[in-house]
């Protein structure tokens, strides 16, 4: 997780620096639910300090949870903003209360990009949300 976390960091740093003006907010997901751990802002050391303290793993992921969330914070934003999730994923699968394609079709509905960047291996449902909402799917190989 540590190289996990100065990867984010560096990512922080960087949006920052080209997005001055654009917001972040971070989300996790732990023991099937998903966390705000921190608010829509544009304090990159607001985030980094956040992250540094909080980063951990524990019981299963459940993605359709962290959809959830997050499209209740991005769906604040106005038509006019862009509004992009960003999901950097570890776990092989997920444990999800409901049925995850409609959530992604909500996702689609608000005009929500969708990217994920897979730490283990590739997953059907993360290459499916990112086709469905025109974002980018990877799986991290390296550092």
């Amino acid at each position: 997780m540590v190289v996990v976390a100065r990867q984010v960091e560096a990512f922080i740093r960087e949006f920052f620096d080209q997005n001055p003006l654009s917001q972040i907010g971070l989300v996790i997901l732990k023991d099937g639910e998903a966390h705000c751990l921190t608010d829509l802002g544009g304090s990159p050391e607001a985030h980094i300090k956040e992250l540094m303290g909080k980063l951990g793993t524990s019981g299963d992921a459940s993605l359709q949870n962290g959809l959830d969330l997050v499209c209740d914070l991005l769906n604040q934003i106005p038509s006019y903003g862009h509004r992009e999730a960003l999901i950097l994923y570890s776990a092989l699968s997920t444990c999800d209360p409901g049925d995850i394609l409609e959530t992604i079709q909500k996702y689609k509905a608000s005009k929500i990009r969708c990217s994920v960047i897979g730490l283990s291996a590739e997953l059907y449902i993360c290459k499916h949300l990112c086709q469905e909402t025109g974002g980018m799917y990877f799986v991290a190989l390296d550092e």
